[in-house]
């Protein structure tokens, strides 16, 4: 079984490490993951992505004819914020939680991965096919650089069944909204505030098109019986440059969030049509609608695959009950196991681990000690009967 306990102490001691994204933090937390393996008997692969960002690999040779069974993990975390009651990185324990910036997105995943490889080497156990840990970079930015250097370098295999270790209230995603970020700017004219009638406003337009694209999305017919309905949201909008000035500018970042049958080719001409729309009100006004970061289409796991199975076969024997697929927890967040489903077409690729994705980014941030302990059971039956035929599904 794997050790709780080192479980534990690896998720605080990972939280201690600063990786926020973006930031040159990344490395020394790559850094200690690889001496961490080193110190098990492992030698990790190391490959560089771009400057001192490197993904790590540690494989686990199985004895069988089994596809590779690959645990995802992410090194980084998004900025720590404000508003903490508990210090963020300290990876302090209160009421069974273990607190810091990246509890749950995703350190404690990693922890658990680390702890299945440790074991396994202890017990001698020999699964039917390779047990594969990969740490990314760059997971909460843009592009995904991490999970598209890996596909770019072909180190997933077409037959590989994927698990990202991410939150998910210990549920099993085998689906993800589509995501596109989208840069707009409105261009105005600015003009004194008490003569206001002789500029354009860029702020009033900005805003108007913000309310007329939520507006849309919520009418839009589209359900998944996973992934709900399509979702937008306008995460920056900056404008103006000073009180008594009508504002010559207006910028804005969109994220919209899109189900089947959507097509993610279909978000930037949607936005650009109803910005159009809005600015006939406004003679003179410009807008530019530009995408940010990797497009990234909605994805699924077939329910048929051996991973889903197998996951689903392994939580009724740790368990007793059945896992609970889809629900509110998570498919609408996008992860290196959705880039890489989206970049090799692969339908074996899932997500399941310890946290919430409610406290996933936010202030006091944490990871049940029940979730890890949970999640550990679950992933090591995963992995000693892996490519095993004869259990139940």
């Amino acid at each position: 079984m794997i050790d709780l306990n080192k479980v534990i102490a690896d998720t605080q001691s990972l939280i201690r490490i600063d990786s926020q994204n973006p930031g040159i933090q990344e490395a020394n937390c790559t850094n200690w993951v690889s001496q961490r393996l080193d110190e098990i008997g492992l030698a990790p692969e190391s490959f560089i992505v771009d400057g001192n960002r490197r993904n790590l690999i540690a494989t686990i040779p199985g004895e069988g004819i089994a596809p590779r069974l690959v645990l995802l993990g992410h090194l980084d975390t998004v900025p720590i914020g404000s508003g903490w009651n508990h210090p963020a990185l300290d990876g302090v324990i209160v009421d069974e939680k273990i607190y810091g910036r990246g509890a749950c997105d995703m350190k404690g995943g990693v922890a658990v991965a680390i702890g299945l490889l440790e074991s396994l080497l202890n017990s001698g156990i020999k699964p039917s096919g390779d047990i594969v840990f990969v740490a990314t970079v760059d997971e909460e930015a843009p592009d995904m650089a991490g999970a598209q250097a890996l596909v770019r370098n072909n180190l997933i295999y077409p037959d590989d069944q994927v698990i990202a270790l991410e939150p998910t209230g210990t549920r099993l995603r085998i689906a993800q909204m589509g995501l596109r970020w989208l840069d707009i700017e409105v261009t105005g004219r600015m003009a004194h505030a008490g003569r206001a009638h002789l500029g354009i406003d860029s702020a009033h337009i900005m805003s108007r098109i913000v309310d007329q694209l939520k507006a849309l999305i919520q009418r839009l017919p589209h359900e998944d019986s996973i992934l709900g309905k399509p979702r937008f949201t306008c995460g920056e909008f900056h404008a103006g440059v000073a009180t008594n000035v009508v504002p010559p500018s207006a910028n804005a970042k969109f994220d919209v969030r899109i189900v089947p049958p959507m097509k993610i080719e279909e978000v930037i001409p949607l936005v650009e049509k109803v910005a159009s729309e809005v600015i006939k009100d406004f003679p003179g006004a410009k807008v530019q609608v530009k995408g940010h970061g990797a497009p990234r289409p909605p994805v699924r796991a077939s329910d048929e695959s051996l991973i889903v199975k197998s996951i689903k076969s392994s939580y009724r024997k740790v368990t007793g009950n059945e896992i609970e697929i889809g629900g509110s927890d998570g498919h609408e967040a996008y992860t290196d196991a959705s880039m890489i489903a989206a970049l090799t077409n692969s339908l074996s690729c899932t997500v399941f681990g310890p946290g919430s994705t409610d406290q996933a980014h936010t202030a006091d941030e944490f990871v049940s000690i029940a979730d890890l302990d949970k999640v550990s059971k679950v992933i090591w039956d995963l992995a000693t009967n892996w490519g095993n035929t004869n259990r139940s599904n």
